[in-house]
């Protein structure tokens, strides 16, 4: 019984050793990203990045995955701390960091997908990183066909990202107290949208808006939380250049 006792701590032990813990996370590196960046990005030692990937010098690769080392400091606090760098979005940041943005949004009490540079993400770890908030939020049962009509008929010849755009501006406006509450409601408010007064949504959508829709709706926001989306060479009313203009992508102006 002793022996075995033995055999088993000894075998924890060199789990601990070797790194291995069930609340480690990998991270996919970025562009601009080096070793040292990302040791204190996520305040850990060089040493133990080196140690946990077995990396003999401090060179990187984009798109290599970088096992993040946790233990005491993430048990206790629930997760490491990401800092929020230029081009981030809360989307990607879910994508790299494997931890769906409904969570990130939860755990870090953010009433929108908007971010900003040097801004401090708890990213969490262990059971809470696989966790959503209840119902999923306003965007849970969202028809993503109907968005992305939508986002077909006002935003056809836009590149992809200002697609996302375009849905990503219909779905603040569902989370906003300021507009309906539904998808239906959003889409059917009277003279909110051109393209539903002229039935041009009723077009189908191409496969890139239904691609488009399902990024807009798993929370990818390149509008930069924007609630009015219009083009500056077409729009005839004078109101809508009373709101704070956030993004310009394509033809098109995004505003709150």
């Amino acid at each position: 019984m002793k022996r075995l006792l033995v055999i088993v701590i000894s075998l924890g032990l060199l789990f601990l050793l070797a790194g291995g813990t069930a609340a480690d996370w990998t991270y996919t590196v970025q562009r601009g990203d080096t070793l040292q960046g990302i040791a204190q990005r996520f305040g850990v030692s060089l040493g133990s990045l080196r140690q946990r990937n077995g990396l003999w010098t401090d060179s990187l690769r984009v798109g290599q995955r970088i096992t993040i080392p946790t233990g005491a400091t993430a048990a206790s606090t629930g997760g490491w701390t990401y800092t929020v760098r230029r081009g981030d979005t809360l989307y990607t940041i879910s994508q790299r960091v494997g931890v769906p943005v409904n969570t990130l949004r939860s755990v870090n009490g953010l009433a929108s997908n908007t971010l900003r540079i040097g801004q401090r993400l708890t990213i969490p770890t262990g059971g809470a990183a696989t966790a959503t908030t209840a119902g999923g939020g306003s965007r849970a049962g969202v028809d993503t066909y109907m968005l992305a009509r939508l986002i077909h008929a006002e935003a056809e010849a836009e590149p992809y990202i200002g697609k996302v755009a375009v849905g990503a501006v219909v779905l603040n406006r569902i989370e906003s107290p300021l507009f309906p509450n539904s998808l239906a409601g959003v889409l059917y408010q009277p003279h909110a949208f051109e393209t539903v007064t002229n039935g041009r949504i009723y077009n189908n959508p191409s496969n890139e808006a239904i691609r488009a829709a399902r990024d807009a709706v798993n929370g990818w926001d390149p509008s930069g939380g924007a609630l009015y989306f219009f083009n500056p060479a077409k729009v005839v009313s004078s109101w809508v250049w009373t709101r704070t203009i956030v993004n310009r992508i394509g033809k098109h102006v995004f505003a709150i």
